[in-house]
């Protein structure tokens, strides 16, 4: 069963749009680790200060593995220079995952074609 990793940095005030960048701009290499099954990068619509990464992972050792691997090429460090405090990171086990209506009737790119 794959883990879900919640991944939440609290940006210092006018600096969310730092974290977020950053964010992206590792995204390719983030996407080529081992494990990795996909990555969402999300934005507290209340606090464009707080912003999350919501993975998903083969394994919860292939995330650690991960973080041991960033920290050791200082990715860490330069995300805790522009945070409040510490990256909050948190473990999930998906117990359902579905599409609602909008997903499925609605516009864009969550359309299916009928």
């Amino acid at each position: 069963m794959s883990t879900t990793v919640l991944t939440e940095l609290f940006a210092r005030p006018g600096r969310g749009d730092d974290v977020a960048a950053l964010l992206l701009e590792i995204l390719r290499e983030s996407l080529a680790h081992q494990g990795c099954e996909t990555i969402r990068i999300i934005r507290d619509q209340d606090d464009p200060d707080h912003v999350a990464g919501l993975t998903q992972w083969t394994e919860r050792q292939d995330y650690t593995g991960y973080l041991g691997w960033r920290t050791a090429h200082g990715f860490t460090g330069t995300f805790e220079a522009m945070l409040t405090r510490p990256l909050v990171i948190s473990y999930y086990d998906e117990l359902y995952a579905g599409q609602g209506i909008a997903a499925v009737t609605g516009s864009g790119a969550g359309r299916r074609p009928r």
